[in-house]
């Protein structure tokens, strides 16, 4: 029966534990967990799972068959340098963005590969994103994908197309809600609507479009064509978006891989300090 680690406790690995044990894809006593936070989010799962074990850094080295390493980016290096005397093979998984195959290949000989979760995982959906180093086998990839695959839909990417397909799969969801933020505060500007009925309107719009996306297959294109009938009123606010949100997304993905790059220096110089 294989063993599942976890160092770091945060919301992505909540999401990930939840929903692995929700579905039966592993038991309680499959999972060891280390944080060195003592936080609210372990105690729930500790009183509703029992048999999770929550264990030194010693005790994942030598009992996994893979670790999550779900801490953050600049913390990532530290924890490799800590789990180096596995005593057995250990596939190392990353969840840090920034922090690169060969960065991990840098601090351990054990097989790595890097993951990026997203939080519409929570409810069983989202693409989560993966890529390997070439120590990592067949067999370990199989079984990434396969404990990714019971909440989400795997999708391998070369590590060079990773921080732009993360902007689209795990980012995403934070994007979106601040562009209907925005579009809901507009109605509540322009109109007798409240803030309160601008969100239960949109919030199920977007639920809808989604569901007509997935289901019907349609592309954004034919979901603009269905709704906006030749000279009516959804094709002028089409045309409006259309004339207008491209320097916006322009601009959003020049700062967030500029953003990347800088998290890759600090990465980088702490590095040379190490």
């Amino acid at each position: 029966m294989e063993t599942i680690g976890i160092i770091g406790y945060g919301s992505m690995a909540d999401m990930m534990v939840q929903k692995w044990l929700e579905r039966g894809v592993l038991h309680a006593r499959q999972l060891m967990i280390h944080t060195r936070s003592d936080t609210e989010r372990l105690h729930q799962l500790k009183e509703t799972y029992q048999d999770v074990n929550i264990c030194s850094l010693d005790d994942i080295s030598a009992s996994c068959d893979v670790v999550f390493v779900c801490v953050p980016p600049l913390a990532v290096l530290d924890v490799l340098d800590q789990l180096r005397p596995a005593k057995k093979a250990l596939h190392i998984v990353s969840v840090a963005a920034a922090v690169t195959l060969e960065k991990l290949m840098q601090y351990t000989n054990q097989p790595v590969s890097r993951y990026i979760p997203t939080l519409t995982s929570a409810v069983g959906t989202g693409v989560s994103l993966v890529a390997h180093g070439e120590t990592a086998g067949q067999e370990a990839r199989e079984r990434l994908h396969r404990l990714l695959s019971a909440f989400s839909i795997v999708r391998e990417v070369e590590e060079n197309r990773f921080d732009a397909a993360s902007n689209l799969t795990s980012s995403s969801p934070g994007f979106i809600a601040a562009i209907f933020e925005e579009m809901a505060r507009a109605a509540v500007r322009n109109s007798e609507l409240s803030l309160d009925e601008a969100y239960e309107c949109l919030t199920y719009a977007l639920l809808g479009t989604g569901k007509l996306l997935v289901e019907r297959g349609l592309t954004f294109a034919e979901t603009v064509e269905r709704v906006a009938t030749k000279g009516g009123i959804t094709g002028e606010g089409a045309a409006v978006i259309q004339q207008q949100a491209p320097q916006m997304f322009d601009d959003l993905f020049t700062q967030t891989m500029k953003k990347y790059d800088q998290l890759k220096s600090q990465i980088d110089e702490a590095d040379k300090h190490h």
